[in-house]
């Protein structure tokens, strides 16, 4: 089963207890402060529905989001319907291009991490890096690796539901130390409440642990130089062992 297929369908509902205002207010704050210029275009690669991209345009952004999954930006579209500065385009991280510049990139949800291969990961740094103007800032977050062999993955169950449907997630890690990839297996129920209608499907998320080390090495390759490095949602707090979360902060 593909990445994104059936599950791109029930995406939000599974979400909706992530603190998406608090994340955009926390990458908004790093950059503006590590840019050298106004901060007006944002572009988000790997925008999902477009939970982010909506608050960023409430607090005045210009906001491009690519997402590799057609269903991901039909319903991005469909919720920003009506609203100005946001364009939502199908795109593929490692070599998509929008022909424009803009100030500033994010990346968030872990999005760096799908990029299981060096050629991916690398090429969606390039990507990122083409789409800026000279000392545009780029922030992402991504699995921190010494985090993950310290306090390895485990089984997480996830139930939620709303007016139509529950729905519950069994997400089954698998720990690949020779790829640094964890193969997250998910099994999804979706109950109609009012037929009592069962569906189920599976898929797999494979997810990469990345280094210090080599984030430097491969933003240096095609011209980011990292600048900050930071637990997630900390503004000084550097990443240890027992920290999953991490983000960089790149200008080019």
């Amino acid at each position: 089963m593909s990445v994104f297929g059936p599950y791109s369908r029930y995406y939000d509902l599974l979400n909706r207890d992530k603190d998406y205002d608090g994340e955009v207010e926390y990458v908004a704050g790093l950059l503006r402060r590590h840019s050298k210029r106004p901060v007006r275009s944002v572009l988000d690669v790997g925008c999902g529905t477009g939970s982010h991209d909506l608050l960023l345009g409430g607090r005045g952004f210009e906001v491009d989001g690519v997402d590799r999954s057609e269903d991901m930006i039909r319903v991005a579209r469909a919720r920003a319907s009506g609203r100005n500065g946001l364009r939502f385009h199908v795109g593929d991280a490692a070599n998509f291009r929008l022909g424009k510049k803009c100030d500033t990139a994010v990346s968030l949800f872990h999005v760096m991490s799908y990029q299981t291969s060096n050629e991916a990961l690398e090429g969606s740094f390039a990507t990122v890096r083409e789409h800026l103007h000279e000392d545009g800032v780029f922030v992402f977050d991504f699995w921190y690796g010494p985090g993950v062999l310290t306090e390895r993955p485990s089984v997480r169950v996830k139930r939620m539901e709303d007016e139509a449907i529950r729905v519950l997630r069994v997400a089954t890690p698998v720990l690949d130390s020779s790829r640094n990839v964890v193969d997250v297996n998910y099994e999804v129920l979706v109950e109609d409440k009012e037929t009592g209608h069962l569906d189920r499907f599976t898929e797999t998320h494979s997810m990469r642990f990345l280094f210090k080390p080599e984030l430097d090495y491969m933003l240096g390759r095609v011209g980011f130089r990292a600048v900050d490095f930071l637990e997630w949602m900390s503004t000084d707090g550097r990443p240890g062992v027992s920290t999953w979360n991490a983000c960089v902060v790149a200008v080019k």
